[in-house]
């Protein structure tokens, strides 16, 4: 009886888990594609953005294909459940494209990644080439039957010797991404960097997504599955809050990116005379105060001092001790707090405005860090 009670116990929690998972996974396939269409209706959209929207739409649909197989409806669509194939392949070259897209590490590259002249397309569109190929040519009784001896079966069978591909593509990704980021992930850098902490988490959840995927495949119970859907919604949400709350966070992890590669690696401005560099740097923020041009960014600067970008981040930081957007940032707030109490009269607004600030909350929060105190407070001092 006592062991009845466990058992019992047991399939109630998790019944519970299947249910908080199963409801995860549908809100992730549904913000996957809202966020996907949310990329493409931006002004000004660059090849990030292309990438984020593909990545976006298609783990919503990958989530999308999980609910097929959990909830039985692959039943009634088993050419469509068996998208998930060509979605995982997709994966991989989508997460690398969007971290050569932030690491800016071949420009020519990475703004025509989305171009079927690049070679990091060649496996996925194999894949999905493949897939169309085999919808069009095999019955759909052939699909429903492998479907659900994969399903059901554990052990070796067709099912898992048709992820093998797809799965091997994204582990072969994950590796080059994780190769090109391990200045990124260095202890140091962790501890003092917030961008590098949510890489950090993003790549940690990738490998439980893959442990997941693995005892599902061991075990063929559909809760870890769904637990491996819910940990890519748990990723869709923390993308749409990072993009909300901190929109520079690309261009910030670049600039953290190039610093700590530049940390670890030989100068870039050997033979170069760094205080006629740092005087020229000066005088481009002082004298002509660049710092106003709220669209200011590193190439931009890079282009002034006849450098690569690469260049001029390691002269701010290794120089003068901090990141672009710091050291930008600094000029404006010293020039906000200057014109705050020598124009008590005038709009906070309309200050930041004036110093290179796009918005007002974005003003707020860099007058905040750098002074203690926000612009009202300041002002009243």
């Amino acid at each position: 009886m006592p062991i009845q009670g466990i058992e019992s116990h047991s399939a109630y929690n998790q019944g519970i888990w299947f249910l908080i998972f199963y409801g995860m996974t549908q809100f992730g396939t549904a913000l996957g594609i809202l966020m996907s269409l949310g990329q493409l209706v931006m002004e000004n959209k660059t090849a990030l953005n292309r990438l984020l929207s593909l990545m976006f739409l298609i783990l919503g649909l990958l989530q999308g294909s999980f609910l097929f197989l959990v909830s039985g409806l692959y039943e009634e669509f088993p050419r469509l459940s068996l998208a998930q194939f060509p979605l995982i392949a997709s994966v991989g070259p989508l997460l690398f494209g969007i971290h050569m897209v932030s690491q800016d590490r071949d420009s020519e590259e990475a703004g025509g990644y989305l171009g079927f002249e690049n070679k990091h397309l060649i496996l996925p569109i194999l894949v999905w080439l493949g897939y169309f190929l085999v919808i069009l040519i095999v019955p759909e009784t052939w699909f429903l039957e492998r479907i659900r001896i994969f399903l059901t079966q554990t052990g070796w069978n067709e099912g898992e010797i048709l992820l093998t591909p797809p799965i091997c593509i994204l582990v072969f990704y994950i590796y080059l991404i994780l190769k090109g980021s391990s200045d990124l992930l260095r202890l140091d850098v962790l501890k003092e960097e917030w961008t590098a902490r949510i890489l950090g988490f993003m790549v940690l959840s990738t490998f439980v997504n893959l442990a997941f995927g693995g005892i599902y495949l061991a075990t063929k119970s559909p809760i870890f599955l769904l637990a491996c859907s819910a940990m890519m919604g748990l990723s869709l949400c923390l993308a749409y809050l990072i993009g909300h709350k901190r929109p520079a966070f690309f261009q910030t992890l670049q600039e953290v990116s190039q610093a700590a590669r530049q940390k670890y690696a030989r100068s870039l401005l050997s033979g170069v005379n760094r205080d006629a560099l740092r005087e020229s740097l000066k005088d481009l923020m002082e004298k002509e105060k660049l710092y106003r041009d709220e669209k200011l960014g590193l190439a931009d600067l890079a282009d002034e001092l006849a450098l690569s970008t690469h260049q001029v981040s390691e002269l701010i930081n290794q120089e003068l001790g901090k990141n672009f957007s710091a050291f930008v940032n600094d000029y404006r707030i010293k020039e906000a707090c200057e014109l705050l109490q020598k124009e008590p009269d005038r709009s906070i607004l309309d200050i930041a405005f004036e110093v290179g600030f796009a918005t007002k909350s974005s003003f707020h929060r860099a007058f905040q860090k750098h002074t203690g105190k926000t612009p009202s407070e300041f002002r009243g001092s």
